[in-house]
């Protein structure tokens, strides 16, 4: 089977994990890098350049989508988001024969400054992460097909290492938020330190340093994502990882209740307090295979109780990896897609085999 994948392809991103595995499955595989075309900006400049630069880079990309579809000839072309796909080259690759598929990882379709809503539609079949996120699309737009499949973890990155002591000294703190910047998070977050304003606690990620307006809050924040093994090291060396979620975004009609780390943290073995959703009771055991909370204040007392009772830390993150190991790989989520793609093969073999017996007669 020959895939054409379309994702960033740093190490540590969701869509590096996807091309391991599908690696792992023997799919011949080309991989074009969106951030190859259309880069990240850091800088206040970078971020004017590329608004300016947008529609170029664009450009370039679907050319290069396009070009390499005329000449790998796949059978599919799996996209991770697609911000930057055209609809335009998508209808092309859907004249060569291929069949489009998305893995959409974000909380609404519409929040982004991107091209994803007017391509959905595109899709043979967009597979989305949040339960809620079809019902909110389908009120604005008509997909070809949809299938809720969760988020996965990458088994090659996401496991158990021995940590070494500068990195207990670099990363270890009592309470680590590894996530990008949002204002939910702030507010949880402020909430959190004014009522243990002494808490040892670390906050990696992205836009936090630029968005964050608590000055309580700023001290707190390490100023920068972790990729790769780094990101795998400040997991284990925490005491507790809080997973908290974005919050509402525009066009959702409400929070997402799980993410990538809810996956990801105890994949690696490491304890996990999360917020508390009917998302996250389905997949572990509150208490046995996950700790949870409700609100600001209960999420304090569990820090504190927690932090007390390092045996109880270790059970529960046993117990979370067990739950969560191998049954959340990024693997057993890719082998849905491809099951879809075989199911759907079939079928327009079937409907093309009744056609010529009906036209032959």
């Amino acid at each position: 089977m020959r895939v054409l994948f379309l994702g960033q392809h740093w190490y540590g991103s969701n869509s590096y994990g996807w091309c391991c595995a599908l690696n792992r499955k023997g799919v011949e595989l080309i991989q074009l890098d969106e951030d190859t075309f259309i880069p990240h900006a850091f800088s206040t400049s970078g971020r004017i350049l590329r608004r300016l630069l947008t529609s170029v880079y664009v450009s370039e990309y679907n050319r290069e989508i396009v070009k390499t579809a005329h000449h790998f000839r796949p059978e599919a072309m799996l996209a991770l988001k697609g911000n930057w796909i055209t609809v335009a080259t998508l209808r092309e690759l859907r004249r060569l024969g291929i069949s489009l598929y998305n893995f959409y990882t974000d909380t609404s379709a519409f929040a982004h400054r991107s091209l994803f809503p007017e391509s959905l539609q595109e899709y043979d079949c967009v597979f989305y992460t949040k339960p809620f996120w079809l019902g909110d699309v389908s009120g604005r737009l008509r997909l070809r097909d949809a299938e809720f499949l969760s988020h996965g973890y990458d088994p090659d990155l996401h496991h158990p290492i021995e940590l070494e002591p500068e990195d207990i000294k670099r990363y270890g703190y009592d309470v680590t938020v590894i996530a990008t910047y949002t204002p939910h998070k702030e507010m949880v977050l402020s909430e959190l330190v004014r009522l243990r304003p002494s808490l040892d606690l670390c906050i990696w990620g992205d836009r936090w340093t630029r968005k964050c307006h608590n000055p309580n809050l700023r001290k707190f924040i390490a100023g920068s994502p972790l990729p790769g093994q780094s990101y795998v090291k400040a997991i284990l060396a925490a005491k507790i990882n809080l997973a908290i979620m974005s919050g509402v975004v525009p066009g959702a009609s409400q929070g997402d209740e799980t993410t990538a780390r809810t996956l990801q943290i105890p994949a690696i073995g490491a304890f996990m307090l999360h917020e508390r959703s009917n998302e996250l009771l389905c997949m572990y055991e509150d208490g046995v295979e996950v700790a949870s909370f409700g609100n600001t204040e209960e999420m304090a007392a569990a820090i504190d109780y927690f932090l007390a009772e390092p045996d109880r830390r270790h059970q529960i993150a046993k117990a979370g990896h067990r739950r969560c190991v191998p049954a959340y790989s990024v693997d057993n989520r890719l082998e849905h897609i491809l099951n879809y793609h075989s199911r759907r093969q079939n079928s327009k073999e079937v409907t093309a085999g009744i056609l010529d017996t009906v036209l032959g007669g």
